[in-house]
């Protein structure tokens, strides 16, 4: 058997990590979750399922709302996955949920509410010209629910990074990006904005051109406006004024990520972002610092470059778990 079929992911796996995802649901007791957990850490396949059904599942809830549980969006994946052939099943796993796909789920289960999704797979960009003219460009592993209608337009992020050039709208309806932490109104502006994955579940707005007015979710925090050159993150619970940034636009958008005294297990986290699977450091180097520019269109490029800076060495268990440490 090759290397490259050992590493696709078998339908099978695919069911059991649907099957783990409605066995834990949203609030798994203790042995169910050390169950789950074990069954993920015995396989990088199990891993890499379990991965990429989270960020399925995240876009059920997401576009739903919080009426779709954990087990809810387990079992719409596990019917989607049996009404799939083999050969399909590993096909989508491979390449990560399509926009045919998403929305046959949705409409099955009757969740987008006549919203029009657009989602990214991991390591894809994608640029999407909105019906106004707006210019919208999305990252890696990125999902947005777009809602136009004759009174809004209005992006709704669901997970992941985008970047905006809006356009004037000749009906004069309002613009607005909505994250789970506020609503976002741009005045005549280029803007990204990204739904951290850190425990806080932050979101960062960054402004390249114009200004972004915030408007917190939390009624006990003040409306905000950020300018151009600024950058601010803020939560449920702050809203800090805006940083000075430099860039005159965001690095991805390049195919780079830029590093300047980063810690590595950071660093590796963002690099991961745009490859399957997992990617870690050992605990004696997770601290020493990255410094550079790295191609995101070529990780495993990217890994041979930094361990040759940094003396480091690159254990590759399968393509999609690679653990670094000294060399």
């Amino acid at each position: 058997m090759s290397a490259a079929h050992a590493d696709r992911v078998h339908p099978d796996i695919v069911k059991q990590a649907a099957q783990w995802m409605m066995r834990a649901g949203d609030t798994p007791d203790a042995a169910t979750e050390a169950a789950c957990a074990q069954w993920r850490q015995a396989d990088a396949r199990h891993e890499l399922a379990w991965q990429r059904l989270q960020g399925i599942s995240q876009d059920l809830k997401g576009a739903a709302g919080a009426n779709v549980s954990g087990a809810t969006a387990g079992q719409t994946i596990l019917r989607y996955c049996d009404q799939r052939s083999r050969r399909g099943a590993i096909k989508w796993m491979a390449g990560g949920l399509g926009l045919g796909a998403l929305g046959w789920m949705g409409a099955r289960e009757g969740l987008w509410d006549g919203s029009t999704v657009y989602r990214t797979a991991t390591g894809e960009q994608r640029v999407v010209s909105l019906p106004d003219g707006t210019i919208l460009t999305m990252n890696t592993d990125s999902a947005v629910a777009l809602r136009f209608d004759a009174r809004q337009r209005r992006i709704d992020l669901r997970s992941g990074e985008i970047l905006i050039a809006t356009a004037v709208d000749s009906a004069g309806r309002p613009f607005g990006v909505k994250t789970p932490n506020g609503l976002l109104t741009p005045l005549g502006t280029r803007f990204a904005v990204r739904q951290m994955e850190d425990g806080r579940n932050a979101t960062r707005l960054t402004v390249f051109e114009g200004a972004v007015q915030v408007e917190p979710s939390s009624r006990a925090l003040a409306t905000r406006v950020v300018h151009a050159g600024e950058q601010t993150e803020f939560d449920d619970r702050a809203l800090p004024p805006p940083m000075p940034v430099s860039e005159k636009g965001p690095a991805w958008t390049e195919g780079m990520l830029v590093a300047n005294r980063m810690r590595l297990d950071r660093f590796l986290a963002e690099l991961g972002r745009y490859r399957p699977g997992i990617l870690r450091c050992d605990a004696d180097v997770a601290h020493r610092e990255v410094t550079g520019a790295f191609r995101i269109d070529d990780t495993d490029k990217a890994l041979e470059v930094l361990a040759g800076v940094l003396d480091l060495t690159l254990r590759y268990r399968t393509r999609y778990w690679v653990s670094v440490g000294r060399a």
